[in-house]
């Protein structure tokens, strides 16, 4: 087993964790869309969430050759995974509550939101640091940008422009999908 390959089981199992929990979110939504009020907010969460996992994936391969199984490595992996582990179980509030979806989001987004930034922060400082991998400028300017976001929405409380912000980050997202 190659040092990529015992690193990419662990994100496998951690980005899988998150991606199941944002499917199991959706069915639930789903299921409760006649009692419980959905929004907008925490489908385009859940989207970010997933389009936020196939980046990290594509991301890990970029740097596959370089890629070693250090201490510093597995750190990095909790880093850029966790935060889509936690989002896509807080994203839902809790059951028999009573709170709609986005409503729960507006309340809870700033714990939320610091959590989108964590992924692409240690993105960055995995592959400059540990895998000696150089971005070009529109990478650079990609990962500020997913930083940035989320910090403008937590200055930005109304629902309009949680709304407008997480459609702009998952425009991001998924033109990051396609940067390689």
């Amino acid at each position: 087993m190659s040092d990529f390959e015992y690193i990419i089981g662990f994100y496998a199992l951690l980005l899988g964790l998150a991606v199941a929990n944002v499917v199991v979110g959706f069915a639930d939504m789903w299921r409760d869309r006649e009692r419980m009020a959905i929004g907008w907010c925490a489908p385009l969460l859940a989207a970010a969430v997933l389009f936020g996992a196939m980046n990290t994936w594509l991301s890990t391969w970029v740097t596959h050759k370089e890629v070693l199984v250090t201490s510093w490595q597995m750190i990095a992996a909790l880093g850029i995974c966790l935060p889509y582990v936690f989002v896509s179980r807080a994203m839902t509030p809790p059951e028999g509550s009573g709170v709609g979806l986005e409503e729960h989001y507006l309340r809870s987004r700033v714990t939320i939101l610091f959590a989108l930034m964590v992924p692409p922060i240690f993105t960055v400082w995995a592959r400059i640091r540990l895998d000696h991998f150089h971005f070009d400028e529109i990478e650079d300017l990609w990962h500020v940008a997913r930083v940035l976001i989320p910090v403008a929405l937590l200055f930005l409380p109304s629902r309009t422009a949680q709304r407008a912000g997480l459609v702009l980050l998952n425009l991001l997202l998924i033109v990051g999908l396609f940067r390689y």
